[in-house]
């Protein structure tokens, strides 16, 4: 029963949310950890970081991750199977008249609108990640994660690096501050 629950409950992620990966995350966090209570926030946000820094999509990579600490390697087959199977659908069924479909104003009028919607879930998504990051367990501010991830930013706005540079000097410096006995 467990790996048809983590079938459609990722077949529903992946069949209601628009914008990728990063969108899916309140989602998959209301129904991972509020719903069904297959992990804590913490280990959610973990999941968050591990299946940022592993190569492939962000949705599979969660997905994956979670289907297997629920059930193991069935557990995350179902769950990946789940959370890709309605793109596949989707992107068969465009294909197939893209022409008439990507060209017609409802399709156009709909992509619009849902534009600030994918900006809305983005913003809830790293508010709530941004929380856990940078507030440890009483609400005590990480003031060595805040300045890491302005430094990091930094980095990104004045020299333009990408994504997997970006990952790296994160953990290089989380490695630095671990050996310095500085700790998040």
């Amino acid at each position: 029963m467990i790996y048809l629950t983590l079938f459609l409950t990722f077949f529903k992620i992946g069949l209601f949310t628009l914008g990728g990966g990063y969108a899916m995350i309140p989602l998959i966090q209301a129904e991972v950890i509020d719903r069904h209570g297959w992990m804590t926030l913490e280990q959610f946000a973990e999941f968050v970081g591990i299946a940022e820094s592993t190569p492939g999509p962000f949705a599979v990579n969660i997905s994956t991750f979670c289907g297997v600490t629920t059930a193991g390697f069935l557990g995350s087959l179902c769950a990946t199977a789940g959370v890709v199977l309605p793109s596949v659908i989707i992107i068969l069924l465009i294909a197939s008249m893209a022409n008439r479909v990507l060209n017609h104003w409802s399709t156009k009028s709909a992509l619009q609108g849902a534009k600030p919607a994918v900006v809305g879930l983005l913003a809830v998504a790293a508010f709530s990640l941004a929380g856990h990051a940078f507030f440890k367990g009483e609400g005590e501010l990480n003031l060595t994660a805040l300045l890491l991830a302005a430094g990091l930013f930094t980095l990104v706005r004045v020299f333009k690096l990408g994504a997997i540079t970006l990952i790296l000097c994160g953990a290089a410096a989380g490695v630095a501050l671990q050996l310095c006995g500085l700790s998040f």
